[in-house]
């Protein structure tokens, strides 16, 4: 009964007020009722791929809409299989994009952008692992772990950015560990690592740990 009136906002590009709510309702919804909501995901899916592909749309739009990716994904598992090349294909595109280092507010919303790609990884990774649908997603372990990378370079980046940066590093060690032994044995991964350790945030250092020992036994 809710889903025209779910689809109409997603696709109400111009009030983007109105886009965003229902993001977030899409995003609500997987996490309650999880596999429930396959059945639906082909319109909402194409409305929420519309909605990143769209020029006119406002900008803020798009980090929630990147990380309900992920929601989808962990809710259905392996049925968002058919999903995951053209979403993966968005994310590495937004992931290339860099703010201009004098512009506050473009580095403020990049980090937020950042942020959501980062969870709609992670979504992605442990939906396909509960799947037993891994060996898809390793054809896109190269261009993440260079995301990554860039991450642990980047002075701008803050500190939400790190936690999610450090916690989709550990995902990616234990749900594939010696698969990518050789690249995430990498002094970036040990830099990111490290940041969280240094961070002062008692949270950020104890998911610092966990992927400290996720990657040291995914190098064994």
């Amino acid at each position: 009964a809710l889903q025209p009136f779910l689809i109409q906002g997603l696709r109400n590009f111009q009030a983007y007020q109105v886009c965003m709510v229902a993001v977030g309702t899409v995003g609500d919804i997987s996490r309650n009722i999880e596999a429930q909501i396959q059945p639906f995901c082909d319109e909402i899916m194409n409305a929420l791929i519309e909605s990143l592909k769209d020029s006119t749309i406002h900008r803020s739009v798009k980090p929630p809409v990147i990380s309900c990716f992920g929601d989808i994904a962990m809710a259905i598992g392996p049925a968002y299989q058919p999903y995951l090349q053209f979403s993966m294909m968005l994310l590495m595109q937004a992931s290339s994009t860099r703010a201009p280092e004098d512009d506050e507010d473009l580095i403020e919303y990049f980090n937020l952008l950042r942020e959501s790609i980062l969870e709609a990884y992670v979504g992605i990774v442990q939906g396909l692992r509960d799947g037993n649908l891994l060996n898809q997603f390793m054809q896109y372990v190269p261009s993440v772990l260079q995301f990554l990378e860039d991450l642990a370079n980047d002075p701008n980046r803050d500190d939400f950015v790190l936690n999610k940066a450090i916690g989709l590093v550990g995902d990616l060690a234990q749900a594939l560990g010696p698969q990518i032994r050789d690249q995430i044995n990498k002094q970036f991964v040990a830099k990111l690592i490290s940041d969280g350790m240094a961070s002062g945030d008692p949270s950020m250092a104890e998911m610092s740990a966990w992927a400290s020992q996720v990657v040291a036994q995914a190098c064994q």
